[in-house]
């Protein structure tokens, strides 16, 4: 069992740092002469959210790395992190191929293939959400803070780009909308977005996945404001909702802050 942990704190850490580098280079135009930058602009799209919103990756890698380092602590002297390691097993290190492969398969234009990869590290999130009971128990807030933030923001994260991600697709192969226009489309997904974030902040607790949310929709609205002014109010209006949703949801809840 001790064997087994180690190789599973080694493998969350190289698969993390794997992750770095390869998101590293990928804004150096090593892959395929481009950059994730240039894919996204050649398919964008009114649900494409505004340059800065991809800052937030950033915070995601800096809230992941915690999470490395917590989980590796035990390596060096005994540490409750230990139940974590066996709890998500394997599925950190899935989850950091899938993030490496669609990075790949992304540059290089295989946008469908992209969006398959991105349902695998989307589903790989999930498992670990559900082994670790995250935002069900009443833990420690070193867990709640190196374990559950940093994945509440990273699936969070990825349900949004998933979506973006089918509709950069959807303008590759100019897709006719079934005669409805890209207006009505984007509001439609964006709508799906907003009900997907209050469905898992009603469900899991996890008021920072819907958070998350916020944060891309406004980066939508800002993106579409002046051009496309439908867009810009429902991404603000669902944005406005699930703000308010994940304030109510706090109140409700308050004797469980772990403050």
């Amino acid at each position: 069992m001790a064997k087994q942990k180690k190789i599973l704190q080694i493998g969350n850490a190289i698969g993390f740092l794997i992750v770095i580098i390869v998101n590293y280079l990928a804004n150096t135009g090593i892959f395929n002469d481009t950059t994730m930058a240039g894919i996204s602009s050649r398919y964008e799209n009114l649900f494409t959210p505004a340059g800065y919103a991809f800052s937030f990756w950033g915070l995601i890698y800096l809230a992941l790395g915690a999470f490395v380092i917590y989980q590796g602590r035990s390596s060096f002297r005994k540490s409750s992190s230990d139940r974590i390691v066996q709890e998500i097993g394997w599925w950190f290190v899935v989850s950091c191929a899938a993030n490496v492969s669609w990075i790949i398969a992304f540059l290089y234009d295989q946008i469908l293939l992209s969006v398959f990869i991105m349902l695998i590290l989307l589903f790989s999130l999930i498992r670990i959400i559900i082994r670790t009971r995250m935002e069900l128990d009443d833990v420690p807030l070193k867990r709640i803070a190196f374990v559950w933030w940093p994945f509440s923001l990273y699936s969070g994260w990825i349900a949004v780009a998933l979506i973006a991600n089918v509709a950069a697709w959807l303008v590759k192969v100019d897709w006719d909308g079934f005669g409805l226009s890209q207006v009505t489309w984007t509001v439609f997904m964006i709508g799906v977005a907003g009900i997907i974030n209050l469905i898992i902040t009603w469900t899991r607790n996890m008021r920072e996945f819907a958070l998350v949310g916020v944060w891309g929709l406004i980066a939508i609205a800002v993106a579409n404001y002046g051009t496309e002014p439908v867009v810009t109010y429902v991404a603000l209006l669902i944005a406005l909702i699930l703000f308010i949703s994940s304030g109510i949801h706090a109140y409700k809840n308050r004797n469980s802050l772990p403050w």
